[in-house]
């Protein structure tokens, strides 16, 4: 009797060990799973991640180079990107105030007098470079119908009252520095584009030509992507 107690006992005791073994099993593995898992994960936003900025970084330069022309409204200087970044268009309108000039305007967004210089075609073919002193949508100017156009009044210095088209820009600059991708609008600070994740002296701007931009960049952390992206940006013909 004593006995077949004490084989129960082991075989309980035996049983618990066992079972302690391969719960203690399960955990590990489990533990290993999650962190495969987190590992997999990281990646992939990693990877994520640098497929979004790398397109915003490709669509940035080729919009902005592919709207001007090398030498003329943009140059590249050791390593940065000066331009006069295209902003939009104004057509003047067929009845004028008293004071300003009355245009019908559409771009990427509205006039800003603030950061924005005019460029104005007159009838002798020549374009004049002018101030947008200040603009305005009241007194509603008559104009002529053109599909997303607004109108509104220009007042320019010089005034330009001859003036048959105009574009308007933005004085700018952009540049891969302190591992991000940035533009500078005037003279004011650098401002990133991008998070900080390019690698450190990685990325570069170069001329490609008279009318073009060769851009190269590599971002850091882990990811199922090639970590490195190049491309060439040209301008109008």
């Amino acid at each position: 009797m004593r006995h077949s107690m004490y084989r129960r006992g082991g075989f309980a005791l035996a049983e618990a060990i066992v079972a302690a073994t391969l719960l203690l099993m399960v955990v590990q593995v489990a533990w290993w799973v999650t962190a495969v898992q987190s590992v997999v994960g990281m990646r992939i936003v990693t990877g994520a991640r640098i497929l979004d900025e790398t397109r915003l970084i490709h669509h940035v330069l080729t919009a902005e180079v592919g709207q001007g022309r090398g030498g003329m409204d943009w140059i590249v200087e050791n390593g940065e990107l000066h331009l006069r970044a295209f902003r939009g268009t104004g057509f003047r309108c067929y009845a004028q105030p008293v004071e300003g000039l009355a245009v019908a305007v559409s771009g990427h967004r509205a006039p800003d007098p603030a950061k924005d210089s005019v460029l104005a075609l007159s009838p002798d073919g020549v374009w004049r470079p002018a101030a947008l002193v200040r603009r305005s949508r009241r007194g509603s100017p008559e104009c002529q119908e053109l599909a997303g156009f607004r109108a509104e009044v220009w007042h320019l210095d010089p005034p330009q009252p001859d003036m048959i088209a105009a574009t308007y820009y933005e004085r700018g600059a952009y540049r891969f520095s302190n591992r991000a991708f940035r533009y500078r609008r005037g003279n004011a600070g650098w401002q990133p584009l991008t998070g900080e994740g390019i690698a450190v002296d990685s990325a570069e701007l170069v001329p490609a030509g008279p009318n073009g931009v060769s851009a190269r960049v590599a971002w850091r952390g882990a990811s199922p992507l090639p970590p490195s992206f190049g491309w060439t940006s040209r301008g109008m013909r």
